[in-house]
C-alpha cells in the first residue's frame, strides 16, 4: 500500500469529468503551495440500483474506482512527484466517501460543473453533501481554466459581523499570504434581507432613517474583519469593500477577478440545523472562481 505523505493531506474527489479535471488540477497546485500530501479519491457505487440482493458483479467496483483514481493521480503528477500523490478507491457513493475521509484531512476538493443539463438552479449532490457533512473545510471549483490567488487575483471573503465570518476570514487571511494575494472583505447591507420590508414601506421614513445603522454595521463588520486578518498576517495588504446589494449576489459578482472567494458555512441567518446557508449555497452554485466554505 502507499504511505501518506502527509497526515492531514488535502483529497480531492475525481471522475474523470472536466470539473473533476478542474479540481485536481487546482488541488494539486495547492497541495504543492502548501507542501502537503494529495489523495486523489474515487468511488463506484455498489450495488447499483436495479440488480437483484446477491447479484454477482460484473466487475470489482473498488478496483474501478481505483484505477479512475489513477488516471486523476496521473494528472496530478504534472504538479506533484510520485511520492506526494495516493489513491483512493470506494466501492460507495461518492459523496459518502469524501465525507468518511474527511475527518484525515485538512480539505476537501470536489468540482462542480458550471453548466449542468438541469440549468444553475440546484447544487449537485456530490457537492452538496459533501460541504454540509464533511469534517474539515471544503472547496468547490468550478470547471474551466485554472485560476489561483496572486497579485491580480486577490483572495476574497465575505463577512457578515458573525463568529463563522471572522473565522473564514482568518483562513482567508492564510490563504491569501500564502499565495502572496491581497485580501478583500466585503461586507454588503440590504434592506429587504435585513428589515424584510418591500414595496411601501421600503420607502418610508423609518427605512431611510435605518439605512444609516445598517451602513454602519457594515462598516463596523469589515473593521473589525481587516484587524482580524492584520493582527495576523501584518504586513498583508488588506481592502475592505461596503455597498448596498444583496450578498449572494455581489460576492458572485465581485468575486470574478479574485482566484479565491472565502465564506463561512454559516453566517447570522443560519440556524444550527442548516449546516450550510442560504449565501454559501448560492455562492457555491454561481461562483466562477474556487470556492472555500471553511467550518472550522
Amino acid at each position: 500500500m502507499e504511505t501518506v505523505p502527509s497526515s492531514h493531506p488535502i483529497i480531492v474527489g475525481f471522475d474523470g469529468s472536466p470539473a473533476a479535471e478542474s479540481a485536481v488540477d487546482w488541488a494539486a497546485a495547492l497541495a504543492r503551495q502548501c507542501g502537503v500530501g494529495l489523495r486523489v479519491l474515487a468511488a463506484v457505487p455498489w450495488p447499483y440500483s436495479g440488480m437483484g440482493i446477491g447479484a454477482a458483479a460484473p466487475f470489482d467496483p473498488q478496483q474501478l474506482a481505483h484505477d479512475v483514481a489513477t488516471d486523476g493521480k496521473n494528472r496530478a503528477l504534472k504538479v506533484l512527484g510520485e511520492s506526494d500523490v495516493t489513491v483512493i478507491g470506494h466501492a460507495d457513493n461518492a459523496a459518502n466517501a469524501l465525507v468518511e475521509e474527511s475527518g484525515s484531512a485538512d480539505l476537501v476538493v470536489v468540482g462542480h460543473p458550471s453548466r449542468s443539463r438541469l440549468g444553475q438552479g440546484f447544487i449537485g449532490s456530490v457537492v452538496y453533501g459533501v460541504v454540509t457533512h464533511a469534517k474539515c473545510n471544503v472547496a468547490v471549483v468550478p470547471d474551466g481554466k485554472v485560476v489561483v490567488p496572486g497579485p491580480r487575483h486577490p483572495v476574497m471573503v465575505g463577512v457578515d459581523g458573525s463568529d463563522a465570518a471572522l473565522t473564514a476570514v482568518e483562513r482567508a487571511a492564510e490563504e491569501a499570504h500564502r499565495w502572496g494575494a491581497p485580501l478583500e472583505i466585503v461586507q454588503t447591507w440590504f434592506l429587504s434581507t435585513a428589515t424584510g420590508w418591500s414595496g411601501t414601506l421600503a420607502g418610508s421614513t423609518m427605512v431611510d432613517q435605518s439605512t444609516e445603522f445598517f451602513v454602519e454595521a457594515a462598516r463596523e463588520s469589515v473593521t473589525k474583519a481587516a484587524a482580524r486578518a492584520k493582527s495576523l498576517q501584518e504586513d498583508l495588504p488588506v481592502e475592505t469593500l461596503v455597498f448596498e446589494e444583496h450578498p449572494a449576489r455581489a460576492l458572485v459578482d465581485t468575486s470574478k477577478k479574485a482566484g479565491l472567494l472565502v465564506v463561512g458555512s454559516r453566517g447570522l441567518g443560519g440556524f444550527q440545523r442548516l449546516l450550510l446557508g442560504s449565501v454559501s449555497r448560492y455562492v457555491i452554485q454561481h461562483a466562477t472562481v474556487p470556492v472555500l466554505v471553511v467550518r472550522r
